[in-house]
């Protein structure tokens, strides 16, 4: 039996929320597309409601919160606000919520076997301390729901509603609890030259369109949810780069090398690569962040054309190949 509350977090709690936030994720990975289509859903008709009301004001940041007021109430809900330049926390001007459910498939039999008195004794410490620590794990399923967005979020841009909203010059899509933390899912930013960029900005969640790279290299960058459509990459290095959840679409690579570079989450869809080499690569998400309960898809290459490309000692287990055309 658990005689104090510090043995009861260390020996019990913590492994009950392991098993609850991995059959959770299990869970939104089976159901991805379903989740997908239902946040995008909602997404929209917050979206519609904001343009309709914004008038003159440019919407800077488009906020995800998960309510922890809900979850007392057994209802759990997002809510979505739409801020101005002018962003004050809780002063937005339209505001939406939809279900949570999603998210707490698993969770009332995490909170039956959390608040189970057959393991403790009742006397030292009981299910009001227990359920303190129900927001810590709740915050972590925000934080969960940050790292499977990210790969959809930007798929608003295809829909009227998302042209329909006025957006200031940088404006973000964010997930997180109310009042709190948030994570970026998405950004919509002014191009920059990411060859020469201005000391400290932002490289990360930039988009690039129809550019020629020839003859240089990327070294020492955060490109990090990146997007490259249609780009030329001819005698070129990515060196030292990070491309995690970095896209590429259309995109031609002659001669590149990428080397020292990180890309768990990348996507390369409709690519050709032609002579070009990976070295001391990584798609593996342990070796790119230090919180380990972050969710990455496979690093993946899509319907790609591959011709003489070689990798060296690279850590390719986590990737998924489709369609590939590969000759020697």
């Amino acid at each position: 039996m658990i005689e104090t509350f510090e043995e009861y977090i260390s020996e019990r709690y913590k492994n009950l929320e392991k098993d609850f936030l991995e059959k959770t994720s299990a869970h939104l990975s089976k159901n991805f597309s379903e989740m997908r289509k239902f946040c995008i859903g909602e997404w929209r008709k917050a979206i519609s409601e904001a343009a309709a009301c914004q008038g003159e004001k440019l919407c800077s940041y488009m906020s995800i919160s998960l309510l922890n007021t809900s979850i007392l109430k057994n209802f759990p809900q997002f809510q979505i606000d739409f801020y101005d330049e002018e962003w004050v926390y809780g002063e937005s001007f339209s505001r939406n919520r939809m279900s949570a459910d999603f998210l707490f498939k698993h969770w009332q039999d995490f909170i039956f076997d959390a608040q189970d008195e057959s393991f403790y004794f009742r006397g030292n410490f009981g299910k009001v301390e227990i359920q303190s620590l129900f927001f810590g794990t709740a915050d972590k399923l925000a934080f969960m729901l940050a790292c499977f967005a990210k790969y959809f979020a930007f798929q608003l841009e295809i829909y009227d509603e998302f042209d329909e909203l006025k957006k200031a010059e940088n404006f973000y899509i964010t997930c997180g609890t109310y009042l709190d933390w948030q994570n970026r899912v998405f950004a919509k930013l002014p191009e920059i030259d990411l060859l020469n960029p201005a000391d400290n900005e932002q490289t990360n969640f930039r988009e690039i369109r129809n550019k020629i790279f020839r003859g240089k290299s990327f070294h020492d960058i955060d490109m990090r949810s990146c997007f490259f459509t249609d780009c030329l990459f001819q005698n070129f290095a990515f060196e030292n780069v990070s491309l995690i959840d970095a896209r590429f679409l259309r995109c031609r690579f002659v001669s590149t090398n990428f080397i020292n570079s990180k890309s768990a989450g990348c996507n390369f869809f409709e690519c050709s690569f032609k002579d070009c080499t990976f070295q001391n690569c990584t798609s593996n998400p342990a070796d790119v962040v230090e919180d380990n309960n972050e969710y990455f898809a496979p690093m993946t290459i899509y319907h790609c054309y591959l011709l003489n490309c070689r990798d060296v000692d690279c850590d390719f287990e986590q990737i998924k190949l489709l369609d590939i055309f590969e000759k020697k």
